[in-house]
This record gives structure tokens, C-alpha cells and sequence, in this order.
């Protein structure tokens, strides 16, 4: 199917149609609560097999909603391959049947006069794995020239590329989610590669970015941020995937999936591009060419099937009801808001578990560990098959006592009842990788390893289930393993957050390899007889590796290797300068007080190590001091306490830190070296 783009009708009716959006009447003030609690509209729920639409459109409009995304997230598995079930998540839609109800749910849109009104969101929140659209029905679907959902779908296909792929350089994430975005359904037909009338028109009045440059765009890169940029990326993005996908259409090739197979290999993608899609320079001139033409074919895609009969249609009581809508508006963060109207939904039905796991979401925001504890709890008293109640109750446990023992079981078994309800749910493993990973009688790295892995198989294209990977391969003491995940990583990483955590796990990784190397050398070497030096100290899997401490008593000298391990959840919180400007300097200090009593207790011993755990408050002060491992030595132990609390208070932690008191353990091991060594 072909498609001659007609820019004088176009344009007009998508200028048109942006112009009514942007004089739109403001809302005058912010809308209160009591907008939606009044709005006792019938609400009712539509599920699909992948999705939830809550909506007070009728019924038709409800399934109609539900089928326009199964049908998107079915068109573009099946461009990968993937045509099987694939548990995930079901993702809830807000269908909003007017402009008036969406305002409702995003006030921020209306409460500035002259912003533009958006016709659908998407919401996604990292720490929690949940994913909301937001969007209107009032509005004219499958236009030429502007489908006002493009954005949603652009987002969503966004949600699907992390769910199935690794790694993909930026310029094709983005251009494949323009090139879904712009899908089209007409009846029971499905029409994928819509060419983009604005991106067209740009790329003809601008230079396209030679493909070299395109293929380095990073999310660092000011073709990504600047917007007079930013727009000529996305669109020769969007062009070169279409070209490429359409070329294989027309010609019955399938370079650009085996260009997907080289990268998922780990293939540099200028080499992988070499080999499949073409060498740069030809490619350029094809490019320039096909961005010129005239009309511009669409992909008439079989419709997959679905079977609508199999959605299950229910009314929503109006608790309910507010309780999404409450839900939705903290994910969109309006807790405040979102809080009063769970509260009347709570005075309808105080029952409604839903509204108690919203309420515990809210809590967690806020750092309010102990109400998000509480909250969850209820929610799992009135339905123990409530995921999200036991999830947030695990994470509030974890964040506010990662060297409680008691609290870790209890949210390590309630992980354990995460999963069992809902295996899709890929954050919970990630959690429970966490909690297994944490030092004590609960720690288990071989089944905190296996959860990790089953993390990145629900979502391959979420970095931080890889970095969680490289911690553990540090802890079970597999360098080589740490380095390689690491790596990795550091090639999926897209925002500079994702660089910077990727850079620093994989230098610290790199460093633990370069310690184990030197272990391996000193411990060969004293077997022998050959050479005799002692090995340098040993880096923390959460921090750059802490110099050596020596101590010397009369012709004994002792070598000690040093691993400090942060405990608690950083929250998102860089800890690296707090710890190795701070924290390390002053257990140096404490080393060296005791460093002669250590070299006589070590004396005609092979090795020894001591285990302590300690946390460190808002204000710097230590407390909660334990031997978790001992040299077998109390007097040494005892020293090694009281030297700790003599360099204490440490400087105040971090101010972005929310936490009320950051827990490390300090892991000293000791190696006595005679003199002369």
C-alpha cells in the first residue's frame, strides 16, 4: 500500500487540530479533590489478556480501547519473533470518555493558561515496575495526518522494547517506537509505518545528520537534548527505520532482523550495520533519495488474533472507581490529592484493599516507612492475594531495617508471595535478589543470583536488574564474571544516571578483578617459595577499592585487605564520595590505632578475619555496632569496637539521603607478613 502525503491538508487539519488543543479554555484554580469524588459517573473495567481499561465511556468504546493495544503490542512482537505468550504485567488504561474527566486525572496540564492539552499519557515508575495510560475518547481516531494517541503508542512500544530486548543503540529504540507510533487501524485492517508529516517536512528543508553521527547519538549527546536538534534525530531516526523495514518488505530480505541478531550478539552496530543493512556512505544516498519521494508505502499487516469474546466486562462500584483514579494521580504525583480521594473511597468501602496498597505507594514517597508498613499490611488482612500490598510491604521493610534480621525474613516471604501470585512481575525478583544478598543467617548469593537472572529474563533491557548481577558476582567472588556483566551495561546504559552507575559498578568490577589476579600471583608464589609479597587490599563491591593498611609490631608486620559493603538501600542516592572521601579515611585512622595489637594476636598465624556491622546516622554518629564474625580473639574484637567508636561521628550522610541511618559492614581481613618480605 502506497500513501501520497498531501502537506497543504495535512498540515492544516494537524495545525488545526494542535490550535484547538492550545486555546482550549484553562481550568481557573487548582481542581479540587472533590472533582472526581463527585463524578458519579458508571465506571466499569474491561480486561484483556495484557491489558486493564477502566473507563466511563460505554462498553463498546471500553473494548474498542482494549483491542487498539493488543493489536499494537501483537503487530510489533510479531516483528521479533516473539508470537508466543509472554506472561508481563497487564497495563491499566484510564480511558477518559471526555477532556473534562482527563483533567480530572492530570490537573497539571490545565492549571497553566496556554499549555497544551495532551490527548493521552503514559506513566511508568521505575522503582515499582507499574505502567499507566491516561488518555481521552473523545477525540477523532486514525487521522491522515495526527493520531493524537502516537504519543501513548510511542511510549508503550518504549515499554515492549525493554520487555524483549536488551540493548539497541538509541536511533533505532526511537525509531522503531516512531514507526509503531504511528500505527493505524481502519476497521478490522492495520496499517504500520504511517509516514510522519512533520518529520518529512523537516528533513527536506534541513541536512540529515550523516549516519555516523546519527549511529553515535547517546542520551548525552546534544543532538539528543537540544530541541532544534533533537527533532532532526528522531526524525531521520524514524526515516531510516522506515526505509529499512520497508525495503526489506519490498524486496523479501531480512536485513534489518539480522542487523537485531549481530547486536544482540554484542556486535559493534557500525560493523553489525556493515554486515547487514549497508556500509554508511551508500546508505546515506539511499536515504537522502527515499526522503524525497513523492508517496510512501504502509505495511498492510495481517490483524493477529484476538479474541475480543474472551475480555471480561465488569461495573466498578464508585470506591473502585476513585481508587484507580487515586492510584493513577499518585503514579502522576498528586499524593496529596490522590490521598483524600483514597480516603473517601476508604468511607465508601473500608474493605478495599486496592486502596490501602495505593495508600501504602503514597507512603513509600514519602519516605513514611512506618504508615507504608502499616497501609500494606491491611491491604494483605483483606486480600492476601494483594501483590502490590505484599511488594511495597517488603520494600518498606527493607528500606527501613536492612540489618534486622526479623524484617529481612519477613520480606524475603513476602517477595516469595509476589512471585507466586504474579511471575511476570519482574521487580520482585529484583527485590528479593536484594534481600537474599544481604549479610546474615537469610543470605543465600546462589538463589539471589537465580532471581537476578530471572529479573533479566522477564525484562532484558532494565539496567539496574544487570547491575544488581554485578554485585553478586562480586560478593560470590567471580571477578571475571563481574567484569563481563559490567561491561555489558555499560553498552545498555542510555541516561546519564544509567552511564554513571554502569561506569563506576564496571571500574569497580574491573578493580576486584585486577585484586583477585594479585591473590591468585601471591598465593602461587608463597606455595612455591619463589616470591614472597603481600596482596593489596581488596575492593567492595559498592565502592572503589580502599587503600592498603599496614601495622607493625617489633619484626612483625601485618597486611590487611579492607571490604566495606553498604547494606541499606541507597534510594537512588551515589554514595562512592560519601564512602571513599569520608568513610574510608576514618577507618583508616581506626586501623591504626589498633594496627600493633592486631600484629601480635596475628603472630604465628596463617590469616584471620573480623566481620563488623554498623550504622551510621543523619547527624554521622555510629551506632549499632556488631561483630557478626570474629577473629576469635574477643580482645582483638573488642579493640577493633572501640577503635571505631573513637574516630566516630563521621561527617552528616548525604542530604538527598532519606533514610534514617545508612548500614555498613566492614570485612577485615588479616595476613601476617615477617620482615624482609
Amino acid at each position: 500500500m502506497t500513501y501520497r502525503p498531501d502537506f497543504k491538508r495535512i498540515t492544516a487539519r494537524m495545525y488545526g487540530f494542535l490550535l484547538r488543543l492550545l486555546f482550549t479554555y484553562a481550568l481557573v484554580g487548582t481542581l479540587a479533590n472533590a472533582s472526581l469524588a463527585e463524578n458519579r459517573q458508571a465506571w466499569i473495567e474491561v480486561r484483556s489478556p495484557n491489558f486493564i481499561v477502566v473507563t466511563n465511556a460505554n462498553e463498546h468504546q471500553g473494548r474498542r480501547t482494549a483491542y487498539q493495544f493488543e493489536m499494537i503490542r501483537a503487530v510489533f512482537r510479531d516483528f521479533f519473533g516473539q508470537t508466543g505468550k509472554s506472561p508481563e504485567p497487564p497495563v491499566t488504561i484510564v480511558a477518559a470518555k471526555d477532556e473534562n474527566t482527563l483533567k480530572t486525572l492530570l490537573p497539571e496540564y490545565w492549571a497553566k493558561k496556554g499549555s497544551v492539552h495532551p490527548a493521552g499519557i503514559y506513566l511508568n515508575t521505575a522503582d515499582t515496575g507499574a505502567n499507566y495510560i491516561g488518555l481521552r475518547l473523545d477525540v477523532s481516531l486514525n487521522q491522515d495526518a495526527y493520531e493524537p494517541f502516537e504519543p501513548v503508542y510511542h511510549e508503550y512500544v518504549h515499554y515492549l522494547t525493554r520487555r524483549m530486548i536488551a540493548h539497541l543503540p538509541l536511533w533505532l529504540v526511537e525509531g522503531f517506537a516512531e514507526f509503531y507510533g504511528n500505527t493505524r487501524m481502519e476497521n478490522k485492517n492495520v496499517f504500520v509505518g504511517a509516514p510522519s508529516t512533520s518529520h518529512i517536512l523537516l528533513l527536506r528543508q534541513k541536512s540529515l545528520l550523516p549516519l555516523d553521527t546519527l549511529f553515535d547519538v547517546n542520551f548525552s549527546s546534544p543532538y539528543y537534548h537540544e530541541e532544534s536538534k533533537a527533532s532532526i534525530f528522531y526524525a531521520e531516526s524514524w526515516a531510516l527505520t522506515h526505509y529499512l523495514i520497508m525495503r526489506d518488505s519490498k524486496e523479501k530480505t531480512h536485513r534489518m532482523t539480522d542487523l537485531l541478531a549481530l547486536l544482540a550478539k554484542g556486535v559493534d552496530q557500525k560493523e553489525a550495520a556493515k554486515q547487514t543493512i549497508g556500509d554508511s556512505r551508500p546508505l546515506e544516498t539511499e536515504l537522502r533519495a527515499y526522503v524525497q519521494k513523492s508517496e510512501f508505502r504502509v505495511a498492510s499487516v495481517a490483524p493477529p488474533k484476538i479474541d475480543e469474546n474472551g475480555f471480561q466486562v465488569r461495573g466498578l462500584t464508585d470506591a473502585e472507581s476513585l481508587a484507580v483514579r487515586a492510584d493513577f494521580m499518585a503514579h502522576d504525583h498528586h499524593p496529596d490529592d490522590a490521598k483524600a480521594i483514597l480516603e473517601e473511597a476508604l468511607k465508601l468501602d473500608p474493605k478495599l484493599s486496592a486502596a490501602c496498597e495505593s495508600m501504602s505507594f503514597i507512603s513509600l514517597q514519602q519516605q513514611n516507612l512506618d504508615q507504608a508498613a502499616t497501609s500494606a499490611e491491611q491491604a494483605i488482612a483483606l486480600n492476601p492475594q494483594s501483590y502490590w500490598g505484599n511488594y511495597y510491604y517488603a520494600m518498606s521493610l527493607l528500606r527501613a531495617h536492612q540489618s534486622d534480621d526479623d524484617s529481612i525474613a519477613k520480606a524475603q516471604a513476602s517477595l516469595r508471595t509476589v512471585v507466586k501470585i504474579n511471575p511476570a512481575f519482574a521487580p520482585a525478583y529484583d527485590m528479593l535478589a536484594y534481600a537474599l544478598g544481604l549479610p546474615g543467617s537469610h543470605q543465600d548469593l546462589k538463589e539471589a543470583y537465580s532471581m537476578t537472572l530471572w529479573a533479566v529474563q522477564s525484562e532484558p533491557g532494565n539496567i539496574q536488574y544487570r547491575l544488581r548481577a554485578v554485585q553478586l558476582h562480586e560478593q560470590m567472588g567471580d571477578a571475571d564474571n563481574a567484569v563481563r556483566t559490567a561491561t555489558f551495561a555499560t553498552k545498555m546504559a542510555k541516561t546519564p544516571e544509567e552511564q554513571k552507575a554502569a561506569a563506576e559498578a564496571l571500574e569497580n568490577a574491573q578493580k576486584f578483578q585486577q585484586y583477585k589476579h594479585k591473590v591468585k600471583e601471591f598465593e602461587a608464589a608463597q606455595s612455591s617459595g619463589t616470591v614472597k609479597t603481600s596482596p593489596v587490599a581488596e575492593p567492595g563491591p559498592n565502592l572503589q577499592k580502599p587503600p592498603a593498611f599496614i601495622g607493625n609490631a617489633a619484626s612483625i608486620q601485618v597486611a590487611a585487605s579492607a571490604e566495606v559493603l553498604l547494606l541499606s538501600d541507597p534510594q537512588g542516592v551515589d554514595f562512592s564520595p560519601y564512602l571513599n572521601k569520608e568513610v574510608l579515611p576514618t577507618l583508616q585512622k581506626a586501623w591504626q590505632k589498633i594496627a600493633p595489637s592486631v600484629a601480635k594476636s596475628t603472630a604465628g598465624k596463617s590469616k584471620g578475619k573480623t566481620v563488623i556491622e554498623f550504622a551510621i546516622q543523619r547527624n554521622g554518629s555510629v551506632s549499632e555496632l556488631k561483630v557478626k564474625e570474629s577473629f576469635s580473639d574477643a580482645t582483638l574484637d573488642a579493640a577493633l569496637l572501640d577503635s571505631l567508636k573513637s574516630v566516630a561521628p563521621f561527617h552528616a550522610l548525604p542530604a538527598q539521603f532519606k533514610g534514617k541511618s545508612l548500614t555498613l559492614q566492614l570485612d577485615l581481613s588479616f595476613h601476617p607478613v615477617t620482615e624482609g618480605e
